[in-house]
């Protein structure tokens, strides 16, 4: 962006191709995080809400095995997967 400014303001040759050049490669990097965001919330509004056995607060669970997000202790659905204390 400070490129193509510069290249307009001190009117170097090619300023509207260094400025069009990088109008297009921001425009696709803004693009691609939103698309990331838009993919990470569509993930979040299809968790599973769960109570934490440990620590007793309400927390969010994506795939098979995730932890607390707020003590951290490990938390599964699948029974393979858990282990006896």
């Amino acid at each position: 962006m400070i490129a193509g400014t510069a290249a307009i303001v001190f009117e170097f040759p090619g300023a509207g191709i260094i400025t069009g050049i990088g109008l297009v490669l921001g425009l696709i990097t803004m693009m691609g995080s939103m698309a990331i965001y838009f993919w990470a919330g569509m993930l979040s509004t299809s968790a599973v809400a769960l109570e934490c056995p440990e620590c007793g607060k309400m927390t969010k669970m994506l795939g098979k095995t995730d932890r607390c997000m707020f003590c951290k202790t490990i938390l599964t659905l699948d029974p393979t997967k858990a282990n006896e204390k």
